[in-house]
């Protein structure tokens, strides 16, 4: 009986007014500006901006060298990641980077397949020996550079004490965060009058790096990050506290401390994404 009570409900016809779509969840969209300062000086100016949709993200990050270290040394890059977000870690399904330098160009794209390996596209193509020590069992579950940024979390989840696998297109290295402090800090607001801050409390982790493949014993900048105990991130909670996104972050170098930092911190609720920019429901089959 309970049955044909089942395929009786299924046949008979449903009011319209019984029809209640769901409330659509209107994206958030957190964007800034940020500068690097390397030594004290002026050495990167760029933009970040953050759209997060129910489980979607897009990130999109714009830099490019200045003051006296776009003399010396132009470059700009254009960086965007999009894919879903669990309670816990971050699933791309496409990295695009544009870099443009003074001594090299090149366009990469990295598409991510239901087995999560990536399938890397690069313009010019890199050398093959260039990936002969990261093998595809070493990319797999992996994130790209930029969603790396994006740090999920669930309950009283700390976005610290987690190890973010990563793989750049030609390296495939570990980011260990450890738990140090909290601390609040005040970030330039957009939305407010000149001269006014946003106070977020901060989680501060420590960041290790651990290069995995290859093993670049003679490249001096990772070197220097392999050897680096004193890289630290200032994560904030975005979208009611589902997300950790840095605030700020410092690097030990040569050249001095090495500081990244955010103006014009905005958060807000924004019209439905642009189509053009919007995920397809296919990438969650």
């Amino acid at each position: 009986m309970a049955l044909a009570a089942a395929l009786t409900a299924a046949a008979s016809p449903v009011r319209a007014d019984r029809l209640i779509p769901p409330t659509p969840i209107a994206p958030t969209q957190v964007a800034a500006n940020f500068t690097i300062y390397v030594g004290g000086l002026l050495f990167v100016e760029g933009k970040f901006d953050a759209r997060i949709q129910r489980d979607d993200y897009r990130l999109s990050t714009q830099m490019k060298t200045a003051g006296l270290a776009a003399s010396f040394y132009p470059a700009d890059y254009t960086l965007t990641s999009e894919g879903l977000f669990t309670a816990e870690h971050v699933e791309p399904r496409r990295f695009f980077s544009d870099t443009r330098t003074k001594d090299d160009a090149r366009i990469l794209t990295m598409t991510y397949a239901k087995n999560r390996v990536p399938h890397l596209s690069a313009t010019p193509p890199y050398d093959p020996n260039d990936l002969k020590d990261v093998k595809p069992a070493l990319q797999l579950n992996t994130q790209d550079p930029v969603s790396a940024f994006l740090v999920p979390v669930s309950g009283t989840t700390s976005p610290c004490e987690r190890t973010i696998p990563v793989f750049d297109g030609r390296r495939r290295f570990n980011l260990k965060l450890a738990y140090l402090d909290t601390k609040k800090m005040s970030v330039p607001d957009a939305a407010r009058p000149e001269g006014s801050a946003t106070v977020v409390e901060a989680v501060v982790c420590s960041v290790r790096y651990e290069a995995i493949a290859p093993i670049e014993k003679k490249r001096r900048f990772t070197k220097m990050l392999r050897q680096n105990n004193d890289m630290k991130v200032w994560l904030a909670p975005f979208d009611e506290g589902r997300v950790y996104i840095p605030v700020r972050f410092e690097l030990g170098t040569p050249l001095g401390s090495a500081v990244l930092l955010l103006q014009n911190l905005s958060e807000r609720q924004v019209a439905d994404l642009d189509p053009d920019k919007e995920l397809s429901l296919a990438a969650r089959n």
